[in-house]
């Protein structure tokens, strides 16, 4: 499967994005909230440019099946990610006065990448970009929230976090992209999965530098 030969071709990598010491920290409850803070004012700024990446991703659909795909997971962010970290950061400052000011350099590094790989690449160029972050909060809510189990989650400072990202709508949802982009795998020959590849190995690089800025807390 496509996604699976990604992610083996970039074990290393992918491995220190899902094992970072933010997400272990997160895990224990250890994280400090200015960090966590820091992330979710990083995470919501990032989120509305992920968002305006499905729209790239719908420009450069080629059938009613893709565009209907990119429209889809746009909305889903914007109805249930953004409200997540939306409801997060009133504890502890106002959205409204966040700015581009306040988007750190990592933040827009990794967002201006992945516009620039739907800009000069096609439909799965994006759609591999897009999949790291997708994918990968996936799995660590999963194993986050199997790992914690029911009773040290309930007074876990990050509880509301991890059940975003273990929940069944989120699970659904990415397993829904993992198969969607797995069904792009019949057309992917050597100098494609190349490209796809290497796109992939950026993308996940950035979202491990994402958790280490925001350990730094470094604009």
């Amino acid at each position: 499967m496509l996604f699976r030969n990604l992610m083996e071709d970039n074990e290393e990598a992918w491995f220190a994005y899902l094992n970072h010491d933010f997400v272990k920290l997160l895990e224990s409850g250890e994280l400090r909230q200015e960090n966590f803070m820091f992330y979710l004012k990083q995470d919501y700024i990032y989120l509305l440019n992920y968002a305006k990446c499905y729209a790239r991703l719908a420009l450069n659909a080629n059938s009613v099946k893709e565009l209907r795909f990119a429209v889809k997971f746009q909305n889903y962010i914007l109805d249930g990610e953004l409200e997540l970290h939306k409801a997060l950061l009133k504890m502890g400052l106002n959205i409204d006065d966040l700015s581009i000011k306040d988007e750190s350099v990592v933040n827009i590094a990794y967002t201006r990448y992945l516009l620039s790989v739907g800009e000069n690449g096609d439909f799965l160029d994006m759609l591999v970009a897009l999949s790291a972050c997708a994918i990968g909060y996936g799995l660590i809510g999963t194993r986050i929230h199997k790992n914690l189990g029911k009773e040290k989650l309930e007074n876990h400072p990050y509880k509301e976090w991890i059940l975003t990202y273990s929940s069944e709508e989120f699970q659904a949802e990415i397993k829904e992209f993992e198969e969607f982009l797995n069904s792009y795998d019949f057309c992917v020959n050597e100098a494609k999965f190349k490209r796809l590849s290497e796109i992939f190995n950026i993308v996940v690089k950035l979202e491990t530098e994402f958790w280490e800025h925001s350990l730094r807390i470094q604009f």
